[in-house]
């Protein structure tokens, strides 16, 4: 039996322009994490939080303000094309979802004395979107239980932030992360045989966290920090419902907490040679807190929505190389592992996750008047993962890790970023 599905998943992009914003989601790090902040970011596989001299490192450790004189406005975009595969075990699952998505990111930073600086990032960090035709699961699904289509939590970050210099050597810096998820969707079909009705959730909300950087350069050396603390974000929204999961008299508002996890950023930076300069990040991110999704109803006697994840903590190893081929110009190679915190026991089609390798590569050009302009590839190679369950699928019951999502999960990712930089003096 073979099957011609859609299973989508798109990039989170944030845009914002003279007071213009849109985004549209999904994922390039472990869970539903993105981690490309910037276009030199792009290029060295996301290993800057201890690089002082390129401007596209502000979004990852803002404590690199100081260490730049004047202000700077950077605009760039990543394009994504995502290659997407499944094979059910019953028949092939095809991507319809290959479609070009352009991921801005924006920072800008002001230097206000010879102590402090004040900065600003926009971005997505998050965010996620899958989408799966109706019949995917259908003859792995039990009768009675709902099957995942539409999947999507757009969550765009605004990051403030305040840098002091220490001395010509140190600087540390405090800022505050404004979470705002534009939608989240939970979209199901009942599995009723054959036509398939089902039950559409969508809402918005906000939360708040806090970051901290800090910079350290002794000598040929530098040493970065930069930590984000983890946020609940409390949706509030909508259940249009045809399959009567709510009694008709209620109301169909519900509620839901995401928790986000917190991120931590540490690594080193060697400059080996006046042109050549070598540094290893880590990256540990509190997946931890994404354990159980909840969406819940205040007249209802039980949960509208419940999905088990129990995510593990996961670390990504990140190695960024620069080369000064000119005083104009910057050639950068980059290469990431990063792990899935994503358990077999809980894997779950809304997040299908796996182990992946980040290759990349880029220039940055500076000309005159401050002008500096960013070129990057990326190729995103995930780990084939094979779901093999013999955890029965009960219907009623919570599938994830189940027989009902069985199969073999292939993807991979391509990024093209240009950027522009113009600083002021």
């Amino acid at each position: 039996m073979h099957h011609k599905n859609k299973f989508q998943t798109t990039t989170l992009a944030v845009a914002c322009s003279s007071a213009l914003l849109m985004a549209s989601s999904g994922a390039q790090a472990s869970g539903f994490a993105i981690p490309e902040l910037s276009i030199a970011g792009t290029a060295t596989s996301n290993a800057l939080v201890a690089n002082h001299e390129v401007l596209g490192a502000i979004p990852y450790n803002p404590a690199a303000m100081s260490f730049h004189e004047g202000s700077s406005v950077s605009l760039g975009t990543n394009l994504v094309l995502p290659d997407l595969s499944v094979d059910t075990g019953s028949g092939s699952v095809d991507s319809e979802g290959n479609e070009l998505v352009a991921v801005p990111a924006i920072s800008a930073h002001a230097t206000l004395n010879e102590e402090w600086s004040l900065g600003i990032s926009v971005n997505a960090p998050f965010g996620l979107e899958t989408d799966w035709e109706t019949d995917t699961y259908s003859d792995q699904y039990p009768l009675g239980s709902f099957m995942p289509t539409q999947t999507k939590l757009e969550i765009v970050a605004f990051s403030p932030s305040a840098s002091y210099k220490l001395n010509d050597q140190a600087a540390l810096a405090i800022g505050v992360d404004y979470y705002w998820m534009r939608e989240v969707l939970f979209n199901s079909v009942l599995n009723d045989g054959g036509t398939y009705p089902g039950f559409n959730l969508e809402g918005d909300g906000q939360g708040v966290g806090f970051n901290l950087g800090g910079l350290l350069v002794v000598d040929s050396w530098s040493f970065g920090l930069s930590y984000h603390s983890s946020s609940k974000i409390k949706a509030e929204g909508t259940l249009d419902d045809d399959v009567g999961v709510l009694p008709s008299t209620l109301s169909d508002e519900v509620t839901a907490t995401l928790e986000l996890p917190w991120r931590l950023q540490v690594g080193a930076r060697y400059e080996a040679t006046e042109k050549l300069a070598i540094e290893f990040d880590y990256t540990r991110t509190g997946w931890n807190k994404f354990d159980t999704l909840e969406v819940k109803n205040e007249q209802f006697g039980s949960n509208v929505f419940t999905s088990v994840n129990d995510f593990d903590n996961a670390s990504a190893y990140r190695l960024g190389v620069t080369y000064d081929f000119t005083k104009a110009t910057q050639l950068r190679i980059g290469y990431t592992y990063d792990e899935t915190p994503q358990k077999d026991d809980y894997f779950s089609p809304r997040v299908p996750d796996a182990d992946r390798q980040l290759y990349s590569l880029g220039v940055g050009h500076t000309i005159d008047d401050g002008w500096t302009f960013d070129v990057a590839y990326m190729y995103v190679d995930f780990d084939k993962r094979t779901i093999n369950s013999s955890k029965a699928a009960v219907a009623g019951e919570e599938l994830n890790g189940t027989t009902a999502v069985n199969g073999t999960y292939d993807s991979s990712v391509h990024l093209f970023g240009l950027g522009v930089t113009k600083t002021f003096m």
